[in-house]
């Protein structure tokens, strides 16, 4: 019994430090470009669909500002389709194109390698589509907030 309710414990503590980890990092809202945010290392990921086959992504530093370009590559790859794209550098951000066969809104996955200025990240996973990451209530505020349904209770 001791030993089940010391998984328990771990689990729910592993839960709930794995969802305040992503809240810190900004994975629970929109970033200063109104993207979604990762964290590959010393640095933001800021990831924008701006057509069905076409991305934006800017590299950002841990304050979520200073858009880098110089020295610094990106390479996106859509696991379903097993398309690797090259990103091409604009003014502060690089712009992916994936063949029109791939649908950045219909499920999948994007594996994002980054590189700003100079420093390596780890690949950085977004789901497809892409949607922020919930930020998960301690079950304290999660029993002291009432929700009204809209329905009389008698």
């Amino acid at each position: 019994m001791k030993k089940f309710m010391s998984l328990v414990f771990s689990g729910t503590l592993a839960l709930t430090l794995g969802a305040q980890f992503a809240a810190a990092h900004g994975e629970d809202k929109p970033g200063p470009n109104g993207g979604f945010i990762r964290m590959p290392g010393a640095f933001h990921t800021e990831a924008i669909v701006m057509e069905a086959s076409k991305l934006k992504v800017y590299l950002l530093d841990l304050n979520w500002k200073n858009p880098v370009v110089k020295d610094s590559s990106l390479k996106v790859t859509h696991t379903e389709s097993k398309s690797s794209q090259t990103c091409k550098a604009e003014s502060n951000f690089f712009v992916c194109q994936f063949p029109k066969n791939v649908d950045l809104n219909k499920k999948g996955e994007l594996v994002v390698e980054a590189n700003r200025a100079n420093q390596k990240g780890m690949p950085a996973k977004y789901e497809l589509p892409m949607k922020l990451q919930a930020a998960m209530q301690m079950p304290s505020q999660k029993e002291s907030k009432k929700v009204d349904d809209g329905h009389a209770h008698h």
